[in-house]
């Protein structure tokens, strides 16, 4: 397994590169997808007015925003990201919404300097840390003695069928994927709740409370198959195996993909179960 350095160094290049662009050109789609998760996230956190929170692995600001609106002029958002890309457009998206309470960081949590916050937040920005023993410690370091942490993060791929249906159609076509480590950086990093919580005692956090929440997601964002099968391959793991692929295996998977979600279309909208923690602690 690579090391942090090396982890670290290669999320740094996809998400400054044609990563962060492409999610960039997406958001919007994933965005609303995403708003059930975000509603869940914002009411389990709880943030106060006047408060300061540290949000991490922000993307494109879609639960930052909420945030910023919910702690009001008197408190603050300390967004960050390493990706470029995405914050710009958080950036821009603020501007445009009038709001001015967040301050957005280009920036590795696991290095960056930080102010005392009450509460540190985050939607599925949590799972890539290249050491993330070190970085839970670091970012506890900077917590205020009544901080909170409250974040949202995928229960594993078999309970996630949004993402196993259509992975399930597309491998067929594409050499087979090597069986990874379940505690790699990835979307389903935090899966394992005994994981986790050896994690966050290892760093100085309180045993952590773990909340189900399973909601229907609309991988179509309301816009129809088309859309569902295009944003499939756009983003997330079945890109990643599409891409240099030849043309033959894309348009072959492509199709097996369609039809895989076919049957879960109804109307505009094409919805599979998607299953997450909500997870929160506290300094220890």
């Amino acid at each position: 397994m690579a090391d942090a350095a090396e982890i670290n160094a290669d999320q740094l290049a996809f998400w400054n590169g044609t990563g962060g662009r492409t999610w960039v050109a997406r958001q919007a789609h994933t965005d609303i997808t995403l708003t059930p998760v975000t509603e869940a996230l914002l009411a389990f956190a709880a943030p106060r007015a006047g408060e300061h929170v540290l949000d991490v692995g922000c993307g494109c600001g879609a639960t930052t925003l909420e945030f910023a609106r919910a702690v009001g002029p008197a408190g603050r958002v300390v967004a960050l990201d390493i990706s470029g890309p995405m914050l710009a457009e958080a950036g821009a998206r603020a501007a445009a919404a009038g709001i001015g309470n967040v301050d957005w960081r280009q920036a590795d949590a696991a290095a960056a300097a930080l102010e005392g916050f009450d509460l540190l937040v985050s939607a599925f920005g949590l799972m890539f840390f290249g050491d993330p023993v070190a970085t839970f410690a670091h970012m506890r370091r900077a917590a205020r003695p009544e901080a909170r942490m409250a974040f949202v993060c995928w229960r594993p791929l078999a309970e996630n069928p949004w993402m196993a249906v259509p992975m399930g159609a597309v491998a067929p076509h594409v050499p087979p994927r090597p069986k990874g480590d379940p505690n790699a950086p990835g979307m389903f990093a935090l899966a394992d709740p005994q994981r986790v919580s050896q994690v966050l005692a290892d760093s100085g956090w309180a045993p952590p409370r773990f909340d189900r929440l399973d909601l229907e997601l609309d991988i179509a964002a309301g816009r129809g198959l088309e859309e569902a099968v295009l944003q499939s391959t756009q983003i997330g793991a079945i890109n990643s195996w599409l891409r240099g692929q030849p043309a033959e295996v894309v348009t072959a998977a492509t199709a097996s993909l369609r039809a895989a979600l076919a049957p879960h279309a109804a109307g505009a909208t094409v919805r599979l179960p998607g299953a997450m923690w909500l997870v929160s602690s506290a300094p220890a």
